[in-house]
Order: structure tokens, then sequence, then C-alpha cells
């Protein structure tokens, strides 16, 4: 997707099944509401800690049916 004059990826695709849905959403829930930090992959802004952000974007991009289009 671009936006602007950069190019960027949607996130949020947590067990990588090719669409962001409640499962994903559920995984980083837990995270954040278990204080999880540290090189997980439902930190999907890169700080290190799993909060309201990173449910944010999932949550965003799950409304949305963001899903992987492929040829």
């Amino acid at each position: 997707m671009q936006k602007g004059s950069r190019y960027c990826i949607y996130g949020g695709d947590i067990n990588q099944d090719g669409i962001t849905a409640a499962s994903d959403v559920s995984e980083v829930d837990n995270d954040a509401y278990n204080s999880v930090s540290g090189y997980v992959k439902t930190d999907l802004t890169g700080d290190n800690f799993v909060d309201a952000e990173d449910l944010s974007i999932v949550d965003n991009n799950a409304f949305n049916s963001v899903s992987v289009i492929r040829p």
C-alpha cells in the first residue's frame, strides 16, 4: 500500500494464515493483558512491549478484513 511517497505493509497476521482475524486479535489481547515484553510475534510496533498500540493495529486490520492476495 502506498501512503504518500512511502510504501507500507499491513501488520497483524500473527498466526500467518493469510488473514487478519479475531484469532490474531485474541493473541495480541492476551499478551497485552499479561504485559508480555521482549522479542515476541505479537509486538507489532517493535518496542519490545505488547500493549494497546499493538492491539489497535491488529484490531483495525481485522475490522477491515485485511488479507493476503497472491497471484
